[in-house]
């Protein structure tokens, strides 16, 4: 159903349940700087069938030379791919079916913190629009919306402090 493996959620979270998988998962990813091209930062995620490489540069007028997208764009695209894969997943749990679900997501920074030009908040606002469509009342989408805000691990990190453990080799 709306293309998630609705079977394998029910089995995985009785394996859970009967401690036959774990009920933590870490999540690592791994880059470098790149000082010899014209890019900034490159690394690679594995996943279940690959791996895929990216690269991140800044903008010039933050440093860079604009020929990747940003971190800070990465950063909202794993926010808004995260918030819908959690609204697909509890949808779909319930038996909803969604016709169509696009996202618009985006931080909006204070540049005179990035430029330490004065001691603010750096992000001033985090927001993840859903363009939805499907036959259940809006108020059964709204219901799904509040359960996404509290277990999509990209809302919940935005919204509650979490320990940030940073260290260098």
């Amino acid at each position: 159903m709306n293309n998630v493996n609705v079977k394998q959620l029910f089995e995985t979270r009785e394996k859970i349940i009967k401690n036959q998988f774990p009920s933590e998962r870490e999540f690592i990813v791994e880059g470098e700087w790149v000082f010899d091209k014209h890019i900034q930062f490159t690394g690679r995620i594995e996943y279940t069938n690959g791996i895929v490489e990216l690269s991140t540069d800044q903008p010039p007028q933050s440093g860079g030379y604009g020929n990747a997208p940003n971190p800070v764009q990465i950063c909202v695209f794993g926010v808004i791919s995260c918030y819908s894969t959690t609204f697909m997943t509890i949808a779909s749990l319930r038996g909803i079916e969604i016709k169509k679900l696009k996202a618009k997501g985006s931080i909006l920074l204070d540049m005179r913190s990035v430029f330490e030009i004065e001691d603010l908040p750096v992000v001033k606002k985090v927001s993840v629009e859903l363009d939805i469509e499907s036959d259940v009342d809006r108020s059964v989408l709204e219901e799904i919306r509040l359960l996404a805000n509290k277990k999509c691990p990209a809302a919940y990190v935005i919204q509650n402090p979490i320990e940030l453990e940073t260290k260098i080799k």
